[in-house]
């Protein structure tokens, strides 16, 4: 559920929130989800201040019974960048957890109202390392990879993603089954097999062609890139305000192609976001 939009960046309610706020009410379970919500927003926040230090673009911002789920636009980042970003959450849950410890030791009055907060901010930051999509260390491993066997490990680490959803979505009956309710485990299987289910190969903030008013003049930008460009990078620098023509250019300068914006939205759908404008060039032949 849409919320508002903040500059370029769209802020989402999910769907699981409003059934996670009155199961934590039910359940006696309101200042673990305020602790959850307090974490995972921070861990989030994170993500997103490394992504923007890095020069990538916040798509989205998605509310989550867990915190918020930062969505990038940075596909094209260099690998260094990508993993910078995926590890710059993990890193944020250990200084909570040890800043919260450090309180705890030097202000034992302090424990009263801790709360749980050193256990769930190492506990958060141990499964987000775990192999799958979309979790940070599933991201830090698809980070290595790139054109088409980013697309195959993407398969493989969303599976990782169902697995781990599933686990925990076990973990939540077995517990129930001995007679202990806890939710928790339950919102977070629920929450990565949507997620995982969710994921797609990277595909441009853009995603379909703007709507023109034929009765106003529109500038029209023309651009040039080279046959290796991909078609993240050159939906990337698509200018909002025009409407953008693009030349595609091989190694002896010679241009070889024209694809317009609505074109390059096709090829990307049809090809990938990370298949190169050459591709695009012979797919209209």
């Amino acid at each position: 559920m849409k919320l508002i939009r903040v500059g370029e960046t769209q802020i989402v309610c999910s769907p699981l929130l409003l059934a996670a706020v009155p199961l934590a009410v039910v359940f006696g379970r309101e200042t673990a989800l305020i602790v959850a919500f307090v974490s995972l927003s921070v861990h989030e926040a994170a993500h997103a201040m490394m992504a923007s230090r890095m020069g990538c673009r916040v798509d989205s911002i998605e509310v989550q019974p867990f915190g918020f789920i930062a969505r990038l636009e940075c596909a094209e980042a260099p690998a260094g960048d990508l993993a910078a970003i995926c590890a710059a959450g993990p890193a944020a849950s250990l200084c909570m957890a040890a800043v919260s410890a450090l309180t705890e030791r030097v202000f034992p009055a302090c424990a009263a109202w801790r709360l749980g907060f050193t256990e769930f901010n190492l506990l958060i930051a141990a499964v987000n390392m775990l192999p799958a999509i979309p979790l940070d260390g599933g991201r830090l491993i698809l980070a290595a990879f790139s054109g088409r066997s980013r697309r195959t490990a993407l398969r493989v680490l969303r599976c990782g993603g169902l697995a781990a959803g599933s686990a925990f979505l076990g973990i939540s009956a077995w517990m129930l089954f001995c007679g202990a309710v806890n939710p928790t485990f339950a919102l977070m299987g629920a929450f990565l097999i949507v997620s995982a289910m969710r994921e797609r190969p990277d595909m441009p903030a853009l995603t379909k062609p703007k709507r023109i008013s034929p009765r106003r003049a529109v500038a029209v930008r023309e651009m040039a890139f080279s046959a290796e460009t991909s078609l993240s990078s050159a939906l990337a620098a698509l200018s909002p305000g025009a409407y953008s023509v693009v030349s595609v250019i091989d190694a002896d300068m010679r241009r070889i192609g024209v694809l317009d914006e609505t074109r390059l939205l096709e090829a990307a759908k049809v090809l990938g976001a990370s298949a190169e404008l050459a591709e695009a060039v012979a797919l209209y032949g």
